[in-house]
């Protein structure tokens, strides 16, 4: 598998996994208007400038250049520059402008693992891992040497697992009403625990 920057053309397959994601997140702008147009907002969304400069999308590619995997994440104090270019383009959709994100997420101080998703039959591979292991370098690109993700309260299984993978528990956090524990971690040791059926989100 190659780890590399997702490309242009890579961004509708790595919107279709991201969906996944976004179906079990219940975010109330993803279930409350027309999933086509959901869906090519993101696109053209993912595919602007501003995310190429602000955010890294990072895919796992097997030797068919087909996505496997995507971890997609960017440094916390970029977040508002990413959630403001998601409004510029509500008007190549047909959908009315309005807040996709209802609370903040990420630390000023961290390169924020937004989400994580392996597609389903490209599991059992070490992929989730592989992805994993590689967001150190894609951090010090930034500048920072902290990873930070969001853990959902009701899934302490997955607090556990990335407790194996050396991060530890910050604070609490509310994100769309539900309630998050905000990992980190300052290690860049690689790690070989599977991650392969663990969705970690929250985009």
């Amino acid at each position: 598998m190659k780890i590399t920057k997702a490309s242009t053309a890579d961004i509708p397959a790595v919107i279709e996994l991201l969906k996944i994601i976004l179906d079990e997140m219940e975010l109330p702008f993803y279930l409350n208007n027309d999933a086509d147009e959901v869906t090519k907002l993101f696109v053209e969304t993912f595919k602007s400038p501003t995310y190429a400069e602000h955010a890294d999308i990072i895919v796992a590619k097997n030797e068919h250049d087909e996505v496997a995997g995507v971890a997609y994440g960017y440094p916390g104090a970029h977040e508002d520059i990413l959630d403001e270019e998601f409004q510029k383009h509500f008007d190549q959709v047909k959908l009315p402008a309005q807040p996709i994100y209802e609370d903040p997420e990420a630390d000023a101080d961290e390169w924020y693992l937004d989400s994580l998703v392996v597609n389903p039959k490209f599991q059992n591979m070490g992929i989730g891992t592989q992805l994993l292991n590689a967001l150190p370098e894609y951090a010090q690109k930034r500048g920072l040497k902290k990873l930070g993700l969001l853990v959902d309260d009701l899934n302490p299984n997955a607090e556990r697992l990335y407790g194996r993978l050396g991060f530890k528990n910050d604070h609490e956090q509310v994100v769309s009403h539900h309630n998050y524990q905000h990992l980190k971690n300052q290690s860049n040791k690689k790690r070989d625990y599977p991650l392969d059926n663990l969705f970690l989100s929250i985009l």
